[in-house]
């Protein structure tokens, strides 16, 4: 089986550029790499294992009642010794719990696999591009496995704090909480400036540096925990 990946450390200065240019643009808004959206339609609680996830629309709904969601969720959950209601939370602050969401550049699914590394990707021997993997909600939860599967064996995924700053920024993940996000090629000024959201969540001025404690305080902060 061919590796499967959201987003390599060689693909993250390419990536994170395109968000700077989009940063600036006043048609089009990014906070983040994976700008999260949330679906249409009214608002209902959603509660797996009795841990409440918080307000999720009909459409997020059906998706957690999905059988073929609530398999793939269970394999993910072992596979990388995270709890569900966790994945859960992180998927709807990615995507609104859409499996089907592709945002301004590119990014699509519940994780927001973005461009990059080639196209297509191959998935149990079968080749996806991502509008393809958009549909194909088996084959992007085996890529969700995949992907954070291998963060873990790496040791980068050890909580699930770690499992939002791997799928923010990879070469970050498992590193200490003073680690200054930033790039070959890209300051950590510039990469906060193209990400407002954070330091403005964080209520620290738009240029600071990120750190990993920040991002953690970030994933606190809007519920994820």
């Amino acid at each position: 089986m061919a590796r499967v990946v959201r987003l390599t450390e060689q693909e993250l200065t390419g990536l994170l550029q395109n968000i700077i240019n989009m940063a600036f643009n006043p048609s089009k808004s990014s906070s983040t790499s994976s700008t999260s959206s949330t679906d249409s339609g009214d608002d209902i609680e959603g509660t797996p294992k009795d841990t409440s996830i918080g307000k999720v629309s009909a459409k997020g709904q059906a998706l957690l009642n999905n059988p073929i969601f609530k398999k793939k969720l269970k394999e993910i959950s072992n596979a990388i010794h995270i709890d569900e209601n966790s994945i859960i939370k992180l998927m709807k602050h990615e995507s609104g719990l859409n499996p089907e969401i592709k945002n301004s550049i590119g990014c699509v699914g519940l994780i927001q696999f973005c461009p990059g590394g080639g196209m297509p990707k191959t998935i149990n021997g079968k080749s996806y591009t991502l509008d393809e993997l958009r549909y194909d909600l088996e084959a992007q939860m085996d890529a969700i496995k995949e992907f954070w599967t291998k963060g873990y064996n790496n040791g980068k995924i050890k909580q699930p704090a770690d499992l939002y700053l791997y799928n923010f920024f990879p070469v970050a993940a498992g590193k200490p909480d003073d680690f200054v996000l930033q790039a070959k090629g890209l300051s950590a000024s510039t990469v906060a400036k193209a990400n407002p959201g954070f330091n403005k969540k964080l209520g620290k001025p738009a240029s600071s540096p990120l750190t990993v404690g920040d991002m953690k305080q970030y994933y606190r902060q809007t519920g994820m925990a």
